[in-house]
């Protein structure tokens, strides 16, 4: 079994488009999204269209997605590290969405599990506590901080939140972030993604996947819309001045 990996899309429709192109020339049997559909770039009803396109796709919920279904803070200073701009950028997002969209954000679970040549993989958004609560976000982890994050592990466990890519086998698990899809930072053209191949005895690979495509449609589309903390956003997530 071949599976297509991707997660923190974020309103990214044209590098979507060209991660999917890609995979789908990899023939892969399923894809999966480890969440953070929403949030950040410009297009985020064009996103979730697209994506409720896509045959034989496994997502989860990311915290992106908690804000639109499950509130914001009410407040600055919160525990969530919002401003007032990020707020109210969730805000537009949000206003934007359909009631279709929002009927299939709705209906991601926080996590997915699924089971190939005898192989038990994970997918969520990143680690979660018994109430729910994503754990403290951790940098370049470890392979400690892989295990407390993820303490229940079986074979492979896809996730995201962290953009950075990172990639790591410890003992018999795989533990994927294949990076951010939609926010490039430093490498402003590039969309990641990754493919987990399973042979039919059980043995699991994973490739890194690198694809370019036109972010100065995306940077364009955010000054059009101007809408709120778009300068951030080009500076933050697309390294633009």
């Amino acid at each position: 079994m071949k599976i297509g990996i991707f997660a923190d899309v974020h309103n990214n429709v044209v590098a979507l488009e060209a991660v999917l192109r890609t995979l789908e020339g990899e023939k892969c049997d399923i894809l999966v999204c480890a969440g953070d559909i929403i949030g950040i770039g410009p297009w985020p009803e064009e996103t979730v269209q697209r994506l409720m396109q896509v045959p034989n796709l496994v997502a989860v919920r990311g915290n992106h997605e908690r804000y639109l279904l499950e509130g914001m803070p009410a407040k600055c200073p919160n525990d969530e590290g919002m401003d007032e701009a990020e707020m109210a950028c969730h805000r537009w997002e949000h206003s934007r969405l359909s009631a279709a969209s929002i009927a299939f954000l709705r209906a991601l679970p926080d996590r997915a599990d699924v089971e190939a040549h005898g192989r038990r993989i994970a997918v969520m958004h990143y680690g979660m506590d018994s109430d729910r609560r994503f754990g403290p976000f951790t940098p370049h982890p470890d392979e400690d901080d892989l295990r407390r994050l993820f303490p229940d592990a079986q074979d492979a466990v896809l996730y995201g939140h962290d953009h950075a890519r990172s990639i790591r086998r410890a003992g018999k698990t795989w533990f994927v972030n294949c990076g951010a899809l939609g926010c490039p930072g430093a490498q402003r053209d590039v969309a990641r993604a990754a493919v987990l191949d399973i042979a039919p005895d059980g043995r699991m690979d994973v490739r890194s996947i690198d694809v370019h495509y036109d972010v100065a449609r995306v940077l364009d589309e955010i000054a059009r819309l101007d809408y709120p903390a778009a300068s951030d956003i080009r500076r933050f997530f697309f390294g633009v001045g």
